[in-house]
């Protein structure tokens, strides 16, 4: 199974920097992203990823709202990266079915893992359903 993973992320530097340790680390994975948050939200439709990496500070809409529409349709791993530090804020994602929060500046590797976690056990239960309702013989 090919994996997919949406990055929803303004700063280019982080963009940039995502891309290059998905693609030394993790090849298989493609990387779409997103500089916006409406844009992004509409790619989590169009696109099927199998992660979403969601920062809350985005310049056309909050992530929370991103993360709150995204919720409405698909329960994909979200991994919340942000410099928002605040007990309030990662309270207020965790409510709100953010599979993750890490914090910026993040460490790469660590990033990386958390993502094929999440990753490896959504596609598990994805599998899992598709099984139990006799899709997958």
């Amino acid at each position: 199974m090919d994996t997919k993973i949406l990055l929803i992320e303004d700063n280019r530097e982080v963009v940039e920097t995502i891309l290059f340790i998905f693609s030394y680390h993790w090849p298989e994975a493609k990387v779409v992203f997103s500089y916006m948050g409406k844009p992004g939200i509409e790619m989590a439709k169009t696109e099927k990823p199998d992660a979403i990496i969601l920062d809350l500070g985005l310049p056309d809409i909050s992530g929370f709202d991103v993360m709150k529409e995204i919720r409405l349709v698909s329960n994909v791993p979200i991994i919340v990266l942000t410099a928002h530090t605040a007990e309030d804020s990662v309270v207020q994602a965790l409510e709100e079915e953010a599979t993750d929060y890490v914090t910026k500046p993040f460490k790469h590797r660590e990033l990386l893992a958390r993502v094929q976690a999440h990753v490896n056990r959504w596609k598990l239960n994805e599998i899992r359903t598709m099984m139990e309702r006799k899709i997958i013989v």
